[in-house]
């Protein structure tokens, strides 16, 4: 059993850094920074003999979806966690629009398949006018654009983040973090899009496994398996990030505070600033995505 990579759930890779990741592969290994300590870096091989597969995070796949054939010829298995959400500027102020982005995914499903093209609504955020009737109404104008291309929903409530709260207290006004506030919104959605013939799984929403969601696993081996048509043999062990989190084991091979998207309720970027800076400073030709040369 290779390696999974994930790819990345700190940064967006296919939308800003699409030609660093392709040039890695093509090299095949990487260095990522350590998440608790900056200065130091693990080596990772890329080799397709060595990786089960690529779990691709992204809200706009379109830099990286001209390198799907060479993914593809090169031995990769690789599936799409697209987040869609429709969120108003103040929350999502670097996303593309709703057309541009439904689009995109449609695209995508058409070329490698709706079954590698995981939808996400997520984070789901109460506050503001955004209530469970504002949600309904958004969730139908997403799944309207999609026409029907998407198989797989995966939602979730928002964390709350110390980035979060104050984020969303900016830009709303107020938010809600309880869980429980949340319950009869999943509910409804889920029923919402299982309705239109898409499963429905939640992501980390421990609460609701019995309120008829079922609970979902964003990295799936078994999903990279029966894509690559490699036997699975023991799969890896649950990552266990958080509490709920039912995520086989892999690799992260992005860095914080690199994504100059700007989502005001990011975990991963504490400092915009910062991200935009170290986006403008890359480049591709780097073994890692922060610097030129990483220490061990």
């Amino acid at each position: 059993m290779g390696t999974v990579i994930s790819a990345s759930r700190r940064t967006d890779i296919p939308a800003f850094y699409a030609r660093w990741l392709i040039h890695r592969l093509r090299e095949g290994f990487c260095f990522y920074p350590n998440p608790y300590d900056p200065r130091r870096h693990h080596r990772v091989d890329l080799r397709p003999e060595s990786v089960s597969g690529l779990v691709l995070w992204t809200r706009d796949p379109r830099p990286l979806m001209k390198h799907l054939s060479w993914l593809e010829s090169s031995g990769y298995a690789f599936c799409f966690q697209f987040t869609l959400n429709n969120y108003p500027s103040c929350l999502d102020p670097g996303i593309p629009g709703l057309e541009v982005q439904a689009r995109a995914f449609r695209e995508l499903a058409e070329r490698i398949g709706a079954e590698r093209v995981i939808w996400r609504y997520d984070p789901i955020i109460l506050g503001g006018d955004m209530d469970m009737e504002w949600h309904l109404r958004n969730l139908r104008r997403i799944m309207d654009a999609l026409g029907g291309a998407a198989r797989r929903l995966i939602i979730s409530a928002v964390d709350p983040y110390r980035r979060a709260r104050s984020g969303l207290k900016r830009a709303l006004g107020e938010a809600r973090f309880d869980p429980e506030s949340y319950t009869p919104t999943l509910v409804r959605l889920a029923e919402e899009a299982g309705a239109r013939g898409i499963l429905v799984q939640g992501c980390c929403e421990p609460q609701m496994e019995g309120a008829g969601l079922r609970p979902g696993r964003c990295v799936d081996a078994f999903l990279l398996a029966g894509l690559s048509g490699r036997p699975l043999g023991s799969p890896p062990s649950p990552h266990r990030q958080r509490e709920g989190c039912l995520c086989h084991r892999s690799v992260d091979i992005g860095a914080y505070d690199t994504c100059p998207a700007g989502c005001v309720y990011c975990y991963a970027v504490k400092s915009i600033s910062r991200a935009r800076a170290a986006r403008h400073a890359h480049d591709h030709r780097w073994p890692c995505l922060t610097c030129p040369e990483p220490e061990r």
